[in-house]
């Protein structure tokens, strides 16, 4: 049975008591992002100090509790009104800074709290605050922001020795999702340190829970540890495009390569913490700001693990929002058509040329593998040992002896990421024994990788007596003949395996 609608003589444009429970799911993919619009509002205040501190939850306080306080230029009683406004800025529209829509402080807040408070003063004498509730919104007890009233510095949350400065207190934050704490803190520290990389080269001091976030360059550049150093490739693209009424803007796009050959040495774990596994694609910036990241402008190129190696980054000016489909969260962008005709071609292009090298540079490991020391001395001695029951059973060519038509088999050394604790692996395939030895492996990380990392010219000479007796027990166990003996040789490798884990890891 249909309801009937009746028609009323006052019918707003906002229905509010549902439109605050919409406007929750804004779609901020993270409580970084949401929280990146508070510290956007405190940049552009000029704060050159904002510290983020997360409250867990305890018997006062179900949910956890978030402040963030700046040593900005504050807000008079009006302002402060104002920014709790949906759509309420004295910068609308403005092409100048990170701030546009005035959405920033209420639509983010709310996506994460069901309540924030807002303090904010120009002198320490004179403390303002105001709210807004979402239970009072949609109960229609509160239809409208409170006038903003003095605070006294006993009734602020945290104490702030700036002369002027806002605080913000996300409260009864019901969004934060299951992750403890720790994996909360780890996660902002890696977002707000590559969404404000700029702001914090230049000296903004932005912390979480007391600990500085550090800017993290995807591509590799800039304030990267020195043993994930990227390198430019090729020069800077520059594209200028013109909005109307506007004079041109310029899009500017640079690419770079990490090192393959000193990276692909570390273990899974030190690829995942560095951002390199997973981590390949597109920076877009504005207005030095990281505002989306994402395989864009590739054409049709798909995304392999090959590119995760190599990056690139796209930057832009206010002016040109519109070409690129900013959201108002400023977190996506949705090329228009015009502007993926201009930049896809050239991106896609450059995208396939450093695909392709880095393709090369893991064939090149591949060799160098192949004639390690080790894989060179196994493979000129191995024709004084008894070939193994695959070769003795293989047929001879007629009138020829079995020691004529064996000269030994090929050895190859590679290194990979192997389950169930083992150190190293042996496979006869053919004619030859591959020996792929567990790049995640305690052992491993704490006796191979530091020779491999060194530029010593004895580390290889180092390296080799290992090999060659790891590749000992391979030709050992390849030669069993009986599947029983096969698993027994297989069951001690594992166990052999899970001690040195006990050991070193």
């Amino acid at each position: 049975m249909m309801s009937v609608i009746r028609v009323n003589k006052h019918s707003p444009i906002v229905a509010v008591k549902t439109f605050i429970s919409a406007i929750r799911d804004s779609g901020y993919k993270t409580t970084a992002a949401a929280l990146a619009e508070l510290v956007d509002n405190s940049l552009e205040a000029g704060a050159t100090h904002v510290s983020i501190t997360i409250h867990p939850s305890d018997d006062s306080a179900p949910r956890s509790t978030i402040t963030i306080v700046d040593d900005g230029c504050g807000m008079s009683p009006a302002v402060l009104q104002l920014a709790l406004q949906f759509g309420g800025s004295t910068r609308f529209n403005s092409r100048e800074g990170a701030g546009r829509y005035g959405m920033g402080l209420p639509c983010s807040a709310l996506s994460q709290s069901r309540r924030v408070d807002v303090y904010s003063w120009q002198s320490p004498a004179n403390i303002w605050w105001t709210y807004l509730d979402v239970t009072a919104i949609a109960n229609g007890a509160l239809l409208e922001v409170p006038r903003a009233r003095r605070a006294g510095a006993c009734r602020m949350p945290t104490q702030s020795d700036a002369t002027s400065g806002t605080i913000v207190v996300l409260s009864d934050c019901d969004r934060l999702g299951a992750d403890p704490q720790p994996a909360t803190e780890t996660a902002l520290h890696r977002s707000l340190g590559r969404i404000f990389r700029r702001a914090l080269a230049r000296g903004i001091v932005l912390s979480v829970n007391g600990e500085s976030v550090r800017p993290i360059d995807p591509l590799f550049l800039e304030g990267s540890p020195s043993s994930v150093r990227g390198k430019p490739y090729g020069p800077v693209m520059e594209f200028s495009i013109r909005p109307p009424d506007h004079e041109p803007s310029i899009v500017r796009v640079r690419f770079s390569e990490l090192p393959v050959e000193k990276c692909n040495t570390f273990s899974n774990a030190e690829k995942a913490e560095f951002g390199i596994t997973k981590g390949g694609g597109v920076s877009v910036v504005r207005a030095g700001r990281e505002v989306d990241y994402g395989w864009l402008f590739m054409g049709s190129k798909r995304k392999e693990n090959y590119d995760d190696w190599w990056r690139c980054e796209v930057e832009f000016a206010p002016l040109l929002d519109e070409w690129f489909g900013l959201t108002h969260t400023k977190q996506r962008v949705h090329p228009s058509q015009a502007l993926t005709a201009i930049l896809s071609p050239h991106i896609e292009t450059v995208a396939r040329t450093l695909n392709r090298r880095v393709r090369a540079a893991f064939q090149r490991m591949v060799s160098s593998h192949d004639s390690s020391t080790a894989s060179r001395v196994a493979e000129h001695r191995d024709a004084l040992l008894e070939p193994p029951s695959s070769a003795r059973r293989a047929k001879q060519p007629r009138g020829r002896s079995l020691a004529a038509t064996i000269t030994g088999l090929h050895y190859r050394v590679s290194r990979a990421c192997l389950p169930d604790g083992l150190l190293f692996q042996p496979e006869l395939w053919g004619n030859t024994l591959t020996m792929t030895l567990n790049t995640d492996h305690p052992f491993y990380r704490q006796l191979v990788t530091p020779l491999l990392r060194s530029r010593s010219v004895f580390s290889g000479d180092a390296i080799a007596p290992l090999e060659l007796l790891l590749l000992g027990y391979c030709r050992a166990e390849i030669s069993l003949h009986r599947n029983g003996d096969k698993q027994t040789a297989k069951h001690l490798r594992e166990r052999w395996g899970n001690a040195l884990t006990a050991y070193t890891g």
